[in-house]
């Protein structure tokens, strides 16, 4: 199931329908051809796989998991 989440730009970056050419502000769209990354349309469709993740917080350093 796909969920849309309005905080994510809606980029031809990270669209479905693009695929971004290496070191290049240009993505192949299947249903526009090229265009720059930071276009959109109306047939976006967000692509969870382009997206990084987010780093993880590390636990402060006066947390003691466990003791020697």
């Amino acid at each position: 199931m796909k969920k849309r989440n309005d905080d994510i730009e809606q980029i031809c970056a990270y669209c479905e329908n693009a695929v971004v050419i290496c070191e290049s502000e240009i993505c192949i769209c299947k249903l526009e051809g090229a265009v720059r990354q930071q276009d959109s349309c109306k047939k976006f469709s967000l692509d969870l796989l382009k997206l990084a993740p987010l780093p993880k917080k590390l636990p402060d350093e006066d947390t003691v998991f466990f003791e020697i």
